[in-house]
């Protein structure tokens, strides 16, 4: 009888536990759906044509990144590296205080405007 009521504990246990993590897991797969999501709409960022004045130039590895200020005030981080850009030939090192006319993905990271520049114009 001391064997069965210890049985019946351990089932308990394993059925109660497997109840845990099925619940665990349907997190899991609805945190998973919720970030793929978002990558979704992250993919399906707006192309957009931009003109504007070189305020500031920081050079990488592969490119360089420069504040684009446009007329409108508005400001633009944009990111210009052969790699990005659909004809890497186009590619050339702006200066502070040039008017650039550039297309690109934007997207939003810290608050910041930002474009993946696509075309040098």
């Amino acid at each position: 009888m001391n064997s069965n009521i210890q049985n019946l504990a351990m089932l308990s246990a394993v059925i109660a536990f497997a109840g845990c993590n099925s619940n665990e897991a349907s997190d899991r797969e609805l945190k998973a759906e919720t970030v793929l999501s978002e990558v979704r709409n992250i993919e399906k960022s707006m192309s957009k044509t931009i003109e504007g004045t070189v305020k500031s130039i920081f050079y990488g590895k592969d490119g360089f990144v420069a504040n684009v200020y446009t007329t409108d005030n508005l400001i633009f981080v944009a990111t210009i590296s052969r790699t990005n850009l659909k004809d890497p030939s186009q590619y050339r090192n702006f200066n502070v205080s040039e008017v650039v006319k550039i297309t690109g993905d934007l997207w939003r990271m810290n608050d910041e405007d930002q474009i993946t520049v696509r075309e040098i114009l």
